[in-house]
């Protein structure tokens, strides 16, 4: 049965008009966007971000049940199994992982008085001293002594209201805390059924996005989502594999120079390996202050001190660097390609704006903006857009295969071209 629609009868908008309400529309959609708690976009950014990561993982199974001819049902099974195999490994981290990371704990937790004594009896001995300028003579260690008395002294008819104010100022944290675990059980929920959805119906998203673009500017959109899953992936995937190598490599050099707790420092190492340029520099304070209190627990006669420091300082150096010239290029690609000064920038912004997960997403999100910059140029002056990332010559081996080429042409030396332009001398009692 057919409807007859009324027909719509206004006239074609002017130029003027299209832009002026365009503009309407986008001041409203930002001034909406100011009103969502940042709560609530933090659990859409982590939840966009996990289902783009576990995308490949699901593309893999689904395409390995083909036998199931409903998609949507090939889909769904495919999240599941993908749930099921993440699940797995993230037990298997904790069944392997925490146990030593809780001991550890425990015994970094019961050194620490000693440990404290120790840099506090060291701190004494070197400040100690009596400094004398002119007729003036000073020990800094008394000065501090004497400073931290007085601040921390307390009359003693005010005790009491102390004791006071601390029991009933616990009121409030303790109602805080089972808001925020309510909140954070709400969320996680959330995000878990956003998740579901997201990673099986990311492609559908990704074809309505397009769909929703002019015909004309559809390829556009489509080179411009391929060059940001370019930007993305070699960030996201590529933080998470240098996270794991790094979480080993330190634990073993840790491990090696006989620093207490080395799987907490491979911890520390993996986790800040997700802050651009500041978490490798920062990863190595704790080993530092290890290695300023803590004898060596390996190497015969390397005892606490500055000697002890500079080695594991030194090893650190190196395999950052390391890190740098053979598995940055490697796992990240030139997809990024961002100077350190810029890095910094956007995170000083990313944390300013979203706290931690600002800084852990700046790099990404720096590269882009230059992505759309770099198209609005190419569009405003008539250029020709070519890729943003070209891989060079001299990259497109890999070491073991520029080494294994090394040797061979040292063992088989390739003649020059001139031998082969020369023709072979006629053999003896050829048939002929």
């Amino acid at each position: 049965m057919s409807i007859n629609l009324p027909p719509v009868t206004s006239p074609p908008w002017s130029v003027t008009a299209k832009r002026l309400i365009a503009l309407t529309v986008l001041t409203l959609i930002y001034l909406f966007a100011r009103q969502v708690d940042a709560v609530a976009w933090h659990s859409i950014i982590v939840t966009v971000v996990l289902a783009y990561l576990l995308s490949p993982v699901v593309t893999f199974f689904e395409r390995r049940l083909k036998l199931i001819p409903n998609r949507e049902t090939r889909r769904s099974l495919s999240v599941l199994f993908t749930w099921l195999m993440v699940l797995s490994l993230f037990g298997l981290m904790i069944w392997l992982v925490v146990p030593a990371t809780v001991k550890q704990a425990r015994q970094f937790a019961d050194d620490l008085p000693r440990l404290l004594e120790d840099t506090q009896n060291d701190l004494k001995s070197v400040l100690g001293r009596p400094i004398t300028i002119g007729n003036f003579t000073v020990v800094p260690w008394d000065e501090l002594e004497s400073l931290f008395a007085r601040e921390d002294a307390v009359q003693e008819d005010d005790v009491s209201g102390t004791l006071q104010s601390a029991v009933l100022s616990l009121a409030d944290p303790a109602l805080g805390v089972v808001g925020s675990a309510v909140s954070f059980l709400v969320t996680t929920v959330f995000v878990l059924i956003m998740l579901f959805y997201l990673m099986r119906d990311g492609p559908m998203f990704v074809a309505g996005l397009i769909g929703a673009v002019p015909e004309s500017y559809q390829g556009d959109a489509r080179r411009l989502l391929h060059e940001l899953g370019l930007v993305w992936s070699a960030y996201l995937r590529g933080q998470v594999v240098l996270s794991l190598i790094m979480t080993v490599v330190v634990y073993l050099v840790s491990l090696g120079l006989g620093l207490p707790q080395p799987l907490l420092l491979g911890l520390v190492a993996g986790f800040l390996e997700f802050i651009p340029n500041l978490g490798p520099a920062l990863a190595q304070i704790p080993a530092l202050l290890f290695a300023l209190t803590t004898d060596s627990a390996t190497i015969p006669g390397l005892d606490a001190g500055i000697v002890y420091a500079v080695i594991v300082s030194v090893a650190y150096i190196i395999v950052q660097n390391l890190e740098a010239v053979f598995l940055v290029p490697r796992v990240l690609g030139s997809s990024l390609d961002l100077h350190p000064f810029a890095v910094l920038v956007a995170i000083l912004i990313g944390a300013s704006l979203a706290g931690v997960l600002g800084v852990v997403l700046a790099a990404p999100s720096v590269a882009t903006v230059r992505l759309f910059v770099r198209y609005l140029r190419v569009k405003l002056l008539d250029e020709e857009y070519m890729p943003a990332a070209r891989p060079s010559a001299a990259g497109q081996h890999s070491l073991v295969y520029r080494l294994m080429h090394y040797f061979i042409s040292r063992r088989y030396p390739v003649l020059p071209a001139e031998h082969f332009d020369e023709s072979p001398p006629a053999a003896h009692g050829s048939a002929r």
